[in-house]
């Protein structure tokens, strides 16, 4: 009886665990190539970066116009995920991803 309740207790834990990776995943990994710079980056932008003291064309570079983003976009990347940007805050990772999907599918003007 004890080494079927160990059994049990263990094959649940493995059904847990990969319902929850599964999970973790997809949501991950989805990525509409699709996503606009106009209607979803860009207003990321100006929320978490565009703001006094940070992008804001005193300090540094506003974020705030499509090529100024395009040309820097691996740059951008890469702060956001080296956790050096945004500065002093933080992105969710819906923002981080949709950031990191445009780039990913081009970096286009839409």
């Amino acid at each position: 009886m004890r080494k079927s309740i160990i059994i049990f207790v263990l094959f649940a834990f493995v059904i847990i665990g990969q319902l929850t990776s599964c999970n973790k995943t997809s949501d991950e990994s989805s990525c509409d190539p699709a996503t606009s710079f106009s209607n979803t980056v860009k207003p990321i932008l100006d929320k978490s970066c565009n703001t006094v003291g940070c992008h804001d064309d005193l300090v540094i570079t506003a974020l705030n116009k499509f090529q100024t983003v395009h040309d820097g976009a691996q740059q951008i990347k890469i702060s956001i995920q080296s956790g050096r940007m945004p500065k002093g805050g933080t992105l969710s990772s819906t923002d981080k991803n949709a950031i990191f999907c445009w780039i990913d599918n081009g970096a286009k003007n839409n």
